[in-house]
């Protein structure tokens, strides 16, 4: 039971990543943290992010812009070092509880976000590096790249450009966080074992994801994505710091 709920959580998660480009760390981890640590959560999704951020990357290269990736990239290393050293250190239930509610705020600010898709906004570089650093910090926590998806989708013109960028800059994170990882003992043996069972939820959902992009309404999708965000959140953060 407890294999074939991360399964379909990871099919789940992925299928999301399919369509959009990005959100399976959002979809995961808040179903991964009912059954299991967030220390082991956060590697198992890394491993399955590298793979499947190069596949679209490759597959969107063409609209991959230097200047948008590279400053985004170096302010995200730079926060990921002191988010890997609180994931070593924290409390599970302190990290689960935060995790809830950043989850649940970040599919508020997408539910209540007005957007004009004719409109980009200009980088501002204290903005560029508060967003850079603070997505570091959540991304050696949870992995969750959340505000940098909402700062590039106000710096890219199409949807093609959004998916390169951010899966670019998601491949940088990676491969940093990787080595990072190995190098503090979060990516071990049962990681590695996990990612193994489940990676073929991962080809799954992320071949029904890109066959569903093309005939369904991105807006309906992205409305359910929300729906999700916000409840597991609220629920996560209820069972962690009442119930823990």
């Amino acid at each position: 039971m407890y294999i074939t709920f991360l399964f379909i959580s990871t099919l789940l998660a992925y299928f999301i990543k399919g369509i959009t480009g990005f959100g399976n760390t959002l979809v995961m981890s808040p179903l991964y943290s009912f059954v299991t640590s967030n220390k082991l959560t956060t590697p198992i999704d890394l491993l399955f992010s590298i793979p499947t951020n190069i596949f679209i990357v490759w597959r969107e290269r063409k609209n991959i812009s230097i200047k948008v990736i590279l400053p985004l990239s170096l302010m995200l290393i730079i926060g990921i070092i002191p988010g890997t050293l609180l994931l070593k250190i924290g409390s599970d239930w302190i990290l689960k509880s935060i995790l809830g509610l950043l989850i649940a705020g970040m599919g508020l600010e997408m539910l209540t976000r007005k957007t004009n898709e004719n409109e980009v906004n200009k980088t501002n570089p204290i903005f560029l590096t508060f967003i850079g650093v603070l997505s570091g910090t959540l991304a050696g926590l949870y992995g969750i790249g959340a505000l940098l998806v909402a700062y590039i989708m106000r710096t890219t013109n199409t949807k093609s450009q959004f998916r390169a960028n951010i899966c670019c800059v998601f491949l940088v994170d990676n491969i940093f966080r990787f080595f990072l990882y190995l190098y503090t003992g979060i990516l071990n043996k049962e990681t590695l074992l996990m990612a193994l069972y489940l990676s073929p939820a991962v080809v799954i959902g992320m071949m029904i994801g890109i066959k569903v992009d093309s005939r369904m309404n991105e807006e309906s999708i992205k409305k359910l994505v929300i729906a999700l965000l916000i409840i597991s959140g609220l629920v996560l953060f209820i069972k962690s710091f009442f119930y823990r």
